[in-house]
């Protein structure tokens, strides 16, 4: 429901734009555009022009306050500033190591979002075969969907307010240790749904365990349809089991 209401005002907020003509700000022709200053307007990147690989660096003082959206292969990289709302399409590249984005992300059409700092005041939402990958920052909320693929390996989720939701063919890989549901220890393999329905007919379960950068897991999630969580020893935790298995075979 909270994912549905956020993507719903994001389409509306969108077309709002283009049926009264809001400020659209294009970079189309490949260059690469510092974004220190203040663009009280709508910007895209490559929108309709597929092949000419743009890049918008987002840096300190810059600030965007409504829709940045990446297209056709472009590029976003957020260093600093801020950007009201993020979307990529089309196979575009965003990567997020600082900055902050004041309302969503949207990740789709298999495009591609690196986030190693910085923060998502509210949701995370990805789809259509999009590639998520996570080892810092902050997200208050994510949802993945259509066979999207999300590694998570530090940074902090859902924090203190919405649960981790899947649906689809979704698959969030957790990189980690010391792994339990609901208390109850886990290890390491796949998780899936109790109901094998969508995702809002699933009981909240609850994922705890210590991420591959040191940051604690503490999550509620709710797994629907073929949607999955995968939970990867992380290298440290993997050399060890990989040595004791060499242990064992040597004894025997």
């Amino acid at each position: 429901m909270k994912k549905s209401i956020c993507l719903m005002a994001a389409v509306l907020f969108m077309a709002a734009g283009q049926v009264f003509g809001a400020p659209w700000t294009n970079f189309t022709d490949g260059g690469t555009y510092n974004i220190n200053y203040l663009a009280n307007n709508w910007v895209r990147l490559d929108y309709q022009t597929p092949g000419m690989q743009t890049t918008v660096n987002m840096l300190d003082g810059g600030s965007i306050g409504f829709y940045l959206a990446t297209y056709q292969n472009s590029q976003a990289n957020i260093y600093g500033g801020y950007v009201y709302n993020l979307a990529a399409n089309d196979s575009s590249k965003v990567t997020m190591s600082g900055g902050s984005v004041g309302d969503s992300l949207y990740a789709h059409d298999s495009s591609q979002v690196t986030i190693s700092g910085g923060s998502v005041a509210h949701g995370l939402s990805a789809d259509n075969s999009s590639q998520v990958t996570m080892s810092g920052g902050s997200v208050e909320l994510l949802y993945a969907n259509d066979s999207s693929h999300v590694n998570w390996s530090g940074g902090i989720i859902a924090f203190d307010s919405y649960p981790i939701m899947l649906d689809g063919q979704a698959i969030l890989t957790i990189i980690g240790s010391d792994f339990a549901i609901n208390g109850n220890p886990f290890g390491y393999g796949e998780i899936t749904s109790i109901l094998g329905g969508g995702y809002s007919g699933e009981s909240l379960r609850t994922l705890t365990g210590t991420l591959a950068n040191g940051d604690i897991i503490n999550n509620q999630f709710q797994i629907g349809d073929y949607a999955s969580i995968t939970l990867v020893p992380e290298p440290a935790t993997l050399l060890l089991l990989g040595l004791g298995a060499v242990i064992a075979r040597s004894k025997r």
